[in-house]
């Protein structure tokens, strides 16, 4: 991610937060056929969202986003079926402060341990993503495969990908990062990637929607006529940019590309119904997208 200014702030310095906010909201059941898709409050960003966000300009302009959140929500996923334990992402585990990493309580207030989590899907390897991975050195999940985006993998953890001619300081934090929470998986050998397009492990399948970064994907789980996406961080909030798929964010890689993904995504609920999953969408993150004029309007699940 990055910010507007001359000498942009990093992840910690933008989003450490050291006063301790209200307790994260219970674990959300959704129940989809003879799955349940669990969402998690790993923690709460503080970030003036009005000068991130971005429309036909590369300076801050909050005055255009009235309705900017002053905050986003960071979700963590599990879906549960068959027995199986699949986690969509892992929240920012201990990288910004101590409002984040909650997912651990997430999962004991549900009596599931860390250990029997099988399977762990990177919708794309930004710390809020991947930063759940390793606590105090140690790997949380120790018992689960990470799937990783092969484009995705490619991008930040290729060799000498920090040594690149156009790798500024921020990206080069941000490839140390991503080096730390996964290498650990890597070395055990519980990393495995796969096409950016596809199936992943049985009944999850991607699809490419770069822009946020390279390889940023959404996460698809099918039961029967039933679909959920997880759409990762194709949208930050719950209304600027539904209103307006144009509007893109200072963290998004590409923009115009961030945009066109973001297009698609809204195009795709809207027309198919199902639900979607955002990680920086309010807690739970879950809901329908409906056409609303020339933009898109996020309706929330019943809580």
């Amino acid at each position: 991610m990055g910010v507007p200014n001359v000498q942009p702030l990093n992840y910690e310095e933008l989003f450490m937060d050291q006063t301790l906010q209200p307790a994260a909201p219970a674990p959300f059941r959704l129940i989809m056929g003879e799955t349940d898709i669990f969402a998690f409050s790993d923690g709460t960003l503080s970030a003036p969202v009005g000068n991130l966000y971005r429309l036909e300009s590369s300076e801050p302009t909050p005055e255009r986003f009235p309705e900017a959140p002053t905050e986003l929500s960071v979700n963590v996923f599990l879906v549960k079926s068959a027995g199986r334990l699949v986690l969509i992402d892992t929240g920012s585990g201990a990288l910004f402060g101590p409002d984040h990493g909650k997912l651990r309580d997430g999962l004991a207030a549900l009596a599931i341990q860390p250990e029997a989590i099988g399977d762990i899907i990177l919708t794309h390897i930004h710390a809020d993503h991947s930063g759940g991975l390793m606590i105090d050195g140690k790997q949380v999940f120790p018992n689960a495969t990470l799937h990783l985006g092969r484009t995705e993998a490619d991008f930040w953890l290729s060799p000498g990908a920090a040594d690149a001619p156009n790798a500024t300081e921020r990206l080069k934090g941000q490839i140390a990062r991503a080096h730390a929470m996964i290498d650990p998986y890597q070395n055990a050998g519980q990393v495995k990637l796969f096409a950016d397009e596809g199936e992943i492990i049985p009944g999850f399948s991607a699809s490419l929607r770069a822009g946020h970064t390279p390889g940023h994907l959404t996460i698809f789980y099918k039961e029967g006529h039933d679909t959920i996406a997880f759409v990762g961080d194709i949208v930050h909030g719950d209304t600027v940019q539904f209103k307006n798929p144009a509007v893109t964010i200072d963290f998004d890689y590409d923009q115009k590309n961030a945009a066109h993904s973001r297009a698609i995504c809204f195009a795709e609920a809207a027309d198919q119904g199902f639900t979607i999953a955002g990680v920086h969408i309010p807690f739970p993150g879950l809901g329908k997208v409906t056409r609303e004029g020339d933009g898109y309007r996020f309706e929330p699940v019943n809580r």
